[in-house]
């Protein structure tokens, strides 16, 4: 799966050597709702285990990186695939700064959207997103998403309770916007 930027492919183990940075980079991950640092140890037990559950279909779990550099700059997944309902939650996490604001994560979502709902067939594509990550707020209301709900003090993040949003697409919404145009 390909663009002129990125392409997404199969974490490998050794993965975690770079995301390890990433998850101990703050301002990366204060945007999420249970932020914690991580030892590379932890890392790569998350590698493994993202790619054992990759082979058992349970998640597509996927690394985003560049064409160019063939380097490794975030992760993108469907998880939790539900495939009596048809439907998964998506995250995504742009882990290198430098690839910021650049349009890189509706990118990975387009290639990986086209792949849950034409090749898995499914239906509805879900997102969790932390009332205060802003940025990603624009960036899925961009990619159209639309918000389903608020999940009211559903995470206790620094002292305090937060909301949550879910945001969803439709197949029939991602094909009108980026096969109909």
């Amino acid at each position: 799966m390909k663009s002129k930027i990125i392409y997404l492919r199969a974490i490998e183990p050794d993965d975690y050597l770079v995301s390890y940075h990433w998850r101990n980079d703050f301002d990366i991950i204060r945007a999420y709702s249970m932020p914690r640092y991580v030892s590379k140890e932890t890392e790569r037990k998350w590698a493994l285990k993202a790619i054992e559950e990759h082979e058992k279909g349970i998640s597509i779990r996927l690394s985003i990186c560049t064409v160019n550099e063939n380097k490794l700059i975030g992760y993108i997944n469907l998880l939790n695939i539900n495939h009596q309902n048809k439907s998964c939650e998506t995250s995504i996490l742009i882990g290198d700064r430098e690839y910021h604001g650049q349009g890189i994560a509706s990118e990975a979502r387009e290639i990986i959207f086209n792949y849950g709902f034409l090749t898995l067939g499914l239906v509805r594509i879900w997102s969790r997103i932390l009332h205060s990550n802003k940025a990603a707020i624009k960036n899925v209301e961009k990619f159209g998403y639309v918000k389903e709900g608020t999940l009211r003090k559903a995470i206790f993040k620094n002292g305090e309770f937060h909301d949550v949003y879910i945001y969803s697409m439709l197949r029939e919404e991602f094909l009108a916007k980026y096969f109909e145009s």
